[in-house]
């Protein structure tokens, strides 16, 4: 056990950083410690404990200092924070227990809800002297982690009676998007719907609205906040009680990231372990009615899904001592979708390329100008990656995968190939020029080394000179074609293959490696 030094500010509140060996994980678990002022391990009555995953992101949520303003203030009732961490195998470890994602992610899930119950319960209670009582148990987590606190404690009110999901993973589904996909292969969902809520459950579910900018159905509504809102309604049809055992906190401009989770943590906490004055003083929600629109009773309306109303946002103050940085980033976690132009360059036909990037022409939907779509895309992975810590950045969503660093510098490498190609067909450059192994150069490439700041920097510069080069293009010049890999392509083909080759991408990146992260 190591006890960690702090500033005198916070120096009240204990942190300790443990380590749990774990039968059912196989693996030896961090564990970080975050004591009340004055904690007594003999003092007659237990302390509530709020169990948090993902502790290795308490830096990065300011939660040390954030709880020791609000006990300095007496906002809160003492209570102790155990916070395991996650290591590499947190996709597979976060989700639903015994129902991995059509991907096979969280097929671990059961075996960490075991850890939780069997291994990290007791060891708290007799540690940290933490209650327990299920009605004094918070179990919280963020994304991923949020929807594996949210199934423990639907399926265990016996351990905790109370759960906090911060940007949950609610979209967690059985079958993927394009595969026959309907709303009712959401896992949790499923789970809510078999079975009626326990009388002494209660939950914060808390989104952002700028969590994502997908839209499954085109409705108007990102999936974060309808997927939170729908299972909102399934808990309320298995008899939830809204107004005593549920606080739903849409956060206006909030991401799905640290930041937001960090400066809403004060409402969470408040609703958890708020002291009485605390919890009145909470935000009061607005009442909430979702109208889904039928398209045969009012014709004239173009509407293609639900139309949902959204409860009261609240305005959130920094944590105490946090130091923004100079420019909030956000996480995007699924490429927006390329608009049409007014003007769009005329597409690539039959003939100007070889058929196998056909997959990519199909992502930029017809009426699309490939060049406002390059630079659309420039602000859309700058808003994916620059947010990840180096450590996030070198973790692929599963092994042999890999790395957002080599993702990124992959993306950089096939843009500088295809502009090189498009600069010599378009000068009239009739040699044959030869195809390149992606995988080769990924492994050569030594992306893993360098910082998110460079390779950053680096694809915006490739980007400045791409869209240098075919802006100056003439239509003549677009329509000239040369061979490579093997086969004919045009210059216009090359310029609509781009985004399509980064759209696809960035969707890869939104499905398989965000929920890893």
């Amino acid at each position: 056990m190591v006890e960690v030094n702090a500033d005198a500010a916070v120096l009240a509140v204990r942190q300790r950083e443990e380590v749990l060996v774990s039968d059912y994980l196989g693996r030896p678990v961090a564990v970080s410690v975050l004591l009340p002022p004055g904690h007594d391990p003999a003092r007659p009555a237990p302390y509530p404990v709020l169990y948090l995953n993902d502790g290795q992101d308490l830096p990065r949520l300011h939660l040390r200092t954030t709880l020791a303003a609000l006990w300095a203030r007496q906002a809160l009732l003492p209570f102790v924070l155990v916070a395991p961490h996650a290591n590499e195998q947190r996709l597979h470890e976060y989700g639903i227990a015994g129902r991995p994602d059509y991907n096979g992610r969280g097929s671990r899930a059961g075996a960490y809800t075991e850890f939780v119950l069997r291994e990290l319960l007791p060891w708290a209670q007799r540690q940290y002297h933490a209650t327990a009582d299920p009605a004094a148990a918070v179990f919280a987590g963020f994304s991923l982690g949020g929807l594996l606190a949210f199934d423990a404690v639907w399926h265990h009110p016996e351990a905790f009676a109370r759960a906090g999901a911060f940007s949950g993973s609610f979209w967690w589904r059985g079958r993927a998007v394009g595969a026959g996909y309907t709303p009712a292969d959401r896992l949790m969902h499923q789970q809510v719907q078999a079975r009626a809520a326990h009388a002494t459950h209660a939950f914060w579910l808390q989104t952002g609205t700028l969590d994502e900018r997908n839209d499954r159905n085109e409705n108007g509504v990102i999936d974060a906040i309808e997927d939170s809102l729908d299972l909102v309604d399934a808990l309320r049809t298995q008899g939830l009680d809204m107004a005593r055992q549920l606080r739903y906190v849409q956060v206006e401009g909030g991401h799905h990231h640290p930041d937001t989770w960090g400066r809403v943590m004060p409402d969470f906490l408040s609703w958890a372990f708020g002291a009485p004055a605390a919890v009145a003083a909470l935000p009061a929600p607005l009442p909430l009615v979702r109208l889904h629109l039928d398209p045969h009773l009012a014709p004239a309306l173009a509407v293609s899904a639900a139309v949902a109303a959204v409860p009261a946002s609240i305005n959130l103050p920094p944590p105490a001592g946090h130091r923004p940085a100079p420019a909030l980033f956000s996480f995007t976690p699924a490429p927006a979708a390329l608009s049409p132009a007014a003007m769009p360059t005329a597409r690539p036909v039959a003939g100007d390329y070889l058929p196998y990037y056909q997959g990519y022409l199909d992502q930029v939907p017809a009426g699309t100008d490939p060049l406002q779509a390059l630079r659309t895309q420039a602000e859309e992975v700058r808003a994916a990656f620059g947010p990840l810590s180096e450590a996030q950045a070198v973790t692929p969503y599963a092994p042999g995968k890999w790395t957002p660093k080599e993702l990124l510098l992959h993306l950089v490498d096939t843009e500088r190939i295809f502009t090189y190609r498009a600069l010599r067909f378009a000068r009239g450059d009739a040699q044959d020029l030869p195809g390149f192994e992606q995988d080769d150069y990924v492994a050569q490439s030594g992306a893993n080394a360098r910082s998110v700041a460079s390779l950053l920097a680096e694809y915006a510069a490739v980007r400045a000179a791409t869209l240098a080069l075919f802006d100056a293009l003439a239509e003549e010049q677009l329509d000239r074609r040369g061979t490579a890999n093997g086969g004919p392509v045009t210059v216009r083909a090359l310029l609509y293959v781009l985004p399509g080759h980064e759209h696809h991408h960035l969707h890869i990146f939104r499905e398989r490696y965000l929920p890893a992260l």
